[in-house]
C-alpha cells in the first residue's frame, strides 16, 4: 500500500490541519469539524465515522461502529450492509454521538474491565 503523506503527517504532533490541505475539497468539507483518530482520540461504540483510504485520499467508508477489534473496526452503513475495515490502511475521522445513550464512561471503565 502506498501512503504519499505518511512522511509529511509523520513530522506533526497534531495531523489533521495538514491532512486536510491535502484532501479534495468536496471531502475536507465533509470531515472538517470531526476528530482524526490520529491525533490521540479513541473509538467506541454508536460512534460515526467516516474512512479516507490513506493510497487514494478518497472517502470511501462512512458509518456507524458496531464492534472494535485490535487492527480492524467494524461499521454498519447507511443503507447497506457491514463493512470491516483495517485501521492501518484509513485515515478515521471520528464523529462523536452525544447522546444519554451512548455513555463514553460506561464503555471505556468496560473495555478497561475486560
Amino acid at each position: 500500500m502506498i501512503d504519499p503523506l505518511r512522511k509529511i503527517l509523520k513530522l506533526y504532533d497534531i495531523k489533521k490541519p495538514h491532512l486536510l490541505y491535502y484532501l479534495d475539497d468536496k471531502v475536507s468539507d465533509q470531515v472538517e469539524d470531526f476528530d482524526l483518530l490520529d491525533d490521540g482520540y479513541e473509538l467506541f461504540l454508536n460512534d460515526m465515522i467516516y474512512c479516507i483510504h490513506k493510497s487514494t485520499l478518497e472517502l470511501e467508508h462512512k458509518g456507524r461502529i458496531i464492534a472494535i477489534r485490535k487492527k480492524m473496526v467494524s461499521i454498519k452503513e447507511k443503507y447497506k450492509y457491514s463493512v470491516h475495515l483495517d485501521k492501518g490502511k484509513y485515515y478515521i475521522f471520528i464523529k462523536r454521538r452525544k447522546c444519554k445513550k451512548n455513555d463514553r464512561d460506561f464503555y471505556k471503565a468496560l473495555l478497561n474491565a475486560l
